[in-house]
């Protein structure tokens, strides 16, 4: 049994794994509960890692399904805060709700300069084998960009709301870092195979 203290490797595949599919199902129901589409998410993209990450174990290649599943767990949390986003931004004034909120309460451990600095450190820092970044991390970091853009706008008061676009936006930083690792393990593996 995998050391459940263990953070990442190999050796925490099962882990990831089972926190993966937990988010994915998460992840797909928050978007069938409104049935309406998000600009720019398409849910089916975390079950397609998670798929990445499972065939990956079912070969025995623990660090890459590892990275993979890490990198479908991430992406879930990112697009469990855009519904949330979608779904609280048509209704921000339909519920009465206190200013001043504490990060402890709208549970926010993320803040805005650092999940900058963490999408530029990423978005400057191209995969092991490839000339260019892959079209979908580099959707990825338009789309963290938009939500911290948005954070600048004066009209933007509702706190909430902010918190949330820091926690996606921060989300998608960890799907490009986890995702720069997979295709690294996989660019290793293949170098080792040849």
């Amino acid at each position: 049994m995998a050391d459940k203290n263990a953070e990442h490797g190999p050796e925490n595949a099962e882990h990831e794994i089972r926190k993966a599919y937990n988010l994915v199902i998460e992840s797909g129901l928050t978007f069938s509960w409104d049935r309406r589409p998000i600009p720019w998410v398409n849910p089916d993209e975390v079950s397609t890692l998670y798929k990445i990450a499972y065939q990956a174990f079912r070969n025995g290649e623990r660090l890459a399904s590892e990275r993979w599943a890490r990198t479908a767990k991430h992406l879930a949390r990112a697009f469990w805060h855009e519904a949330k986003i979608s779904y609280l931004e048509p209704r921000a004034t339909d519920l009465p709700f206190l200013q001043g909120a504490s990060s402890e309460e709208y549970n926010l451990h993320e803040h805005s300069d650092t999940t900058e600095d963490l999408i530029e450190s990423v978005a400057g820092h191209v995969p092991p084998g490839m000339t260019q970044m892959p079209d979908q991390m580099q959707r990825y970091i338009s789309r963290a960009r938009k939500h911290l853009q948005v954070l600048g706008q004066p009209y933007y008061e509702n706190e909430l709301l902010r918190a949330e676009r820091i926690k996606a936006a921060h989300e998608y930083g960890r799907v490009l870092e986890c995702m720069a690792l997979a295709y690294e393990a996989e660019a290793a593996r293949k170098k080792k195979a040849a």
